[in-house]
């Protein structure tokens, strides 16, 4: 969808809320705000009965009308998969939440990555369980090509990327550019594990795995490693060269 034709932040709200969290078709989190009827000139079609949130990959199937019918979407409206299939949606039911990036975990912490004072990602909760996702993705020559915020997606150019959900694990992938986000959550613990590779800003890489976070290839955050902070402002803030 353009982003002259994204809906009023109410009507996202309640679009996200009725599909709890996700896909209407699938349950993946990240989202596009779709018109079930066609809109040229009919203001009908932007009205909250109307639209529903989709994945970037079941938007594109239905934009290129292959194999989802305008019947298919009145049914995932009003039967979201989330509904029908509670396990598998990107929820933390659980008091607290955690975050683990490079072996550093967060506990009830938003921002969890900020840079040069900019947020790159921040998580919170809807509902008390519901994840949302603030991402910024940069290129190397720091354009910012993609964004989700509140699980929302926009990106220059939406067909670069791949975005893929199995049961609570989260891939976001644009290959032509090496980037790639990973959020997995953890069955036994409810943990969320962040991984991360080919995202920028300022022009510096960002890497994140299992065991270090680097920025320009060199590892930050090594005082918090191996720690468990709970209800900070902030979790990891850097600075760019």
């Amino acid at each position: 969808m353009s982003p002259n034709n994204i809906p009023h932040l109410q009507i996202q709200k309640q679009l996200m809320k009725e599909a709890l969290y996700g896909c209407a078709i699938c349950g993946c989190p990240i989202v596009e705000y779709v018109n079930i009827v066609p809109y040229d000139g009919n203001a009908q079609a932007f009205l909250p009965e109307n639209m529903l949130v989709l994945c970037p990959s079941h938007y594109i199937a239905y934009s290129n009308h292959r194999g989802i019918s305008e019947s298919a979407l009145r049914d995932a409206k009003n039967n979201p998969h989330n509904k029908a299939h509670q396990e598998d949606a990107f929820i933390v039911p659980s008091q607290d939440f955690a975050i683990i990036m490079g072996k550093c975990k967060f506990i009830n912490t938003s921002r969890i990555l900020v840079i040069d004072d900019f947020d790159i990602i921040s998580i919170k909760r809807e509902e008390g369980k519901y994840i949302l996702l603030d991402i910024n993705f940069f290129d190397k020559i720091n354009n910012l090509i993609a964004i989700v915020s509140g699980n929302s997606w926009t990106a220059e150019k939406s067909d670069s990327w791949t975005i893929n959900y199995k049961a609570k694990h989260l891939t976001i992938q644009n290959q032509s550019k090496n980037t790639i986000f990973e959020a997995k959550i953890q069955d036994i613990n409810n943990e969320i594990t962040i991984i991360a590779d080919g995202m920028y800003y300022n022009r510096s890489a960002i890497k994140i795995t299992e065991h270090q976070i680097l920025l320009n290839g060199e590892e930050i955050a090594l005082d918090l490693k191996d720690t468990e902070l709970k209800n900070y402002e902030v979790g990891i803030e850097a600075e760019t060269l």
